[in-house]
């Protein structure tokens, strides 16, 4: 990126730019996919490895895929001081635009082995250890292995999105005590796709839109220390590529198969919250506010009846009819030290993060076989942060650790004669470490869900809401540790 910043109009304006550009490239090489299956009760039997008659993307498979994405990237911003800041009514007008062009080219290659000759195959190729079933004297003609090319159409996408956004607003200030900022975006978007379906139908996304954006925002400063914030505002929330591809994918660690959906629209999202905060230190925070929203054409993930094979589940998007969510949070944010009156404690603090959510989707003519309103699909009923994270700004370090859970939430959507799927509650732990080397040169070292506790998947079988014994355990896996270096150069 390239910023600059110039001051205007005797000091009393200020010009903001940025140009910037991205590239981003994504390479799977060889990704390696079987299946082994036994009887149960024959723990002595060996496990066999799954042939599928076909090509198959589940068993004995091979996938490689390419991904170039590009994006450029243009705003401008123009901010007026309007009387002295200082005075007793003051105002700051803003006004600015962006442009952004993002252009991305997908490709994937699969293919699977599979018997060469079902009259000749020896079966008891399949019985061997894993690093000795496709040995090289096992690919023949006769009694072994072949491999079969699977790629098909849907498995190559274009697309792009160009942005074009417009804005102006302006922040009222009446003595200390009130602010009031207002303003109103205005954004044309479209999103552009061209692939094809699994039989080599043409698939043509071409979405254009035009979004006009208000937002207010109110504050009052009851003290020097503490104010109450109230807000509201438009926004929306655009299909990515990904969920607009007829591109199919099996997901190895979840047996599930996901494909996006080429008729998704844009949700649009009205907010509204109000909150109380309190800064007891200028690096400590309390808060606690109410929110709500309430969204148009929400975009969830649905579960495709009738779909898949040998236990696996196949998902795709669809745009809901519409949803509303409500809720509290409270955030603290306090050093140890200040609560206990320590200094030697002022370094280390404490970290805290709640929310209650009650959510409702309306699915309108797409409940088939389904209540006609239900949870949004990945909205736990709450949601907890808590941590500990020590900064010692002489010395350049900071620090924190973090616990994680929430409640149940919806998973992925059913369908008729399919329940809901639910994923269960479960914590996690995350730890980062920070460094400033020099002035110009940082340092953070990460580690995210170090308890690798297990995801449960379970289906609402008798379809009362709750997930208790006689509701069926569809899947049990873990996610795995994810660990982070990263070093930041400041020029």
């Amino acid at each position: 990126q390239l910023h600059g910043s110039h001051d205007v109009m005797a000091d009393r304006g200020n010009v903001d730019w940025t140009i910037g550009y991205g590239r981003a490239w994504s390479k799977v090489p060889d990704l390696r996919r079987l299946r082994t299956v036994r009887n149960i009760g024959e723990s002595d039997s060996p496990f066999q490895v799954v042939i599928a008659p076909t090509a198959s993307t589940l068993d004995a498979g091979r996938f490689f895929s390419d991904l170039d994405e590009s994006t450029w990237t243009g705003k401008i911003g123009l901010t007026h001081q309007q009387g002295a800041a200082d005075a007793k009514l003051s105002a700051v007008l803003r006004a600015g635009g962006l442009a952004e062009r993002k252009d991305r080219d997908f490709s994937a290659r699969w293919m699977s082995f599979r018997k060469a000759n079902t009259g000749q195959f020896d079966n008891t190729l399949v019985t061997l250890p894993l690093d000795q079933v496709f040995s090289e004297e096992h690919i023949n003609g006769s009694t072994g292995f072949k491999l079969q090319e699977g790629t098909n159409p849907s498995d190559r996408y274009t697309a792009a999105n160009t942005l074009m956004a417009g804005y102006i607003s302006t922040t009222v200030k009446w003595t200390k005590l009130f602010t009031l900022s207002g303003g109103i975006r205005m954004e044309y978007n479209r999103q552009e796709l061209t692939g094809a379906t699994y039989g080599g139908q043409p698939v043509r996304v071409d979405n254009p839109l035009t979004s006009v954006l208000p937002s207010v925002n109110a504050t009052w400063n009851i003290t020097e220390k503490t104010l109450v914030r109230v807000a509201w505002s438009n926004t929306v929330n655009r299909p990515e590529f990904r969920e607009l591809a007829p591109f199919s994918f099996y997901d190895f660690s979840t047996n599930n198969v996901l494909y996006g959906n080429p008729k998704l629209t844009t949700a649009t999202i009205t907010n509204l919250d109000a909150r109380w905060e309190w800064y007891p230190e200028l690096d400590e925070t309390v808060s606690l506010g109410v929110f709500s929203k309430q969204f148009t054409d929400p975009i969830e993930l649905f579960f495709v009846p009738g779909a898949g094979s040998g236990g696996t589940r196949n998902f795709t998007f669809r745009n809901a009819e519409g949803a509303r969510s409500m809720g509290v949070e409270l955030e603290v944010r306090r050093s140890i030290g200040g609560l206990l009156g320590s200094e030697r404690l002022r370094k280390l603090g404490l970290l805290f993060n709640g929310t209650l959510v009650q959510s409702t989707v309306t699915l309108g003519p797409q409940a088939v076989g389904q209540l006609n309103e239900r949870p949004m699909m990945g909205q736990s009923p709450y949601v907890v942060n808590a941590g500990i994270f020590y900064a010692d700004t002489a010395a350049g370090i900071q620090c924190n650790v973090v616990y994680n859970t929430f409640g149940k939430r919806l998973y992925a959507v059913g369908s008729y004669g399919t329940p809901d799927i639910y994923e269960m509650p479960a914590g996690s732990l995350d730890a980062t470490v920070g460094k400033d080397i020099s002035s110009k040169l940082h340092l953070k070292l990460g580690a995210q869900n170090i308890l690798n506790a297990r995801t449960l998947l379970q289906q609402d079988s008798n379809g009362d809401g709750t997930i208790g014994g006689n509701d069926e355990l569809i899947s049990s896996f873990r996610r795995g540790c994810y660990f982070s270096a990263g070093i930041t150069l400041a020029l």
